[in-house]
């Protein structure tokens, strides 16, 4: 009985969570209080308390599921068809600039990348962390080049996003410029 308990409980964290992440777009982070979030999900905010401490918990699990939602679709576009650049592009869009036009699509972008920083650093670092892991894992059992060229090609499609939008692109000129790192990241493999 506690299994099924647990599980509903784990259940409606999610779904309520989930229903947080269109409320912080359309409101932000600062502007969106507790009853904002409670009433998108159906709850009182008592018993919206019962599930998160607070706005700040809400909305680290909120950008938690965003998160493992990008790195399962990055993931799933590793074992796709496709050639190596081909599969490296999806992979950086899925992981990178999906979530960057959704945000480049709110006002509240800006804002919610703030509150990311603030609140959710350790979930984004260990989304990142487990797509750098499954890619390390495409590349060694997809690649035939040295153990090092690897881990710098790894290395460059795993850092280089953030600078691609350091200058705040549009989301088809960041979306082109990940397609263009795939591509010389996929040359640079087939080469070593």
């Amino acid at each position: 009985m506690e299994l099924t308990t647990n599980t509903e409980r784990d259940a409606r964290v999610d779904e309520i969570r989930r229903c947080a992440i269109p409320v912080f777009a359309a409101q932000g982070y600062r502007r969106t209080s507790m009853a904002d979030l409670a009433g998108a999900a159906g709850v009182s905010r008592p018993a919206l308390y019962q599930y998160f401490d607070n706005r700040a918990d809400l909305f680290r699990a909120a950008f938690q599921a965003l998160l493992e939602d990008a790195t399962d679709a990055a993931l799933a576009a590793l074992t796709g068809d496709g050639t190596i650049a081909e599969r490296l592009d999806f992979y950086l869009q899925r992981l990178s600039a999906d979530g960057y036009e959704a945000l480049a699509a709110t006002p509240f972008g800006g804002e919610l990348m703030e509150a990311k920083h603030d609140f959710a650093a350790e979930v984004a670092e260990a989304a990142l962390a487990r797509a750098r892991d499954g890619l390390c894992a495409f590349v060694d059992s997809n690649v035939d080049a040295p153990a090092d060229v690897r881990r710098q090609v790894v290395d460059l499609l795993v850092l280089s996003p953030v600078g691609l939008k350091g200058d705040g692109p549009s989301p088809a000129v960041y979306r082109r410029r990940l397609t263009a790192l795939a591509s010389a990241c996929a040359a640079l493999l087939e080469a070593a």
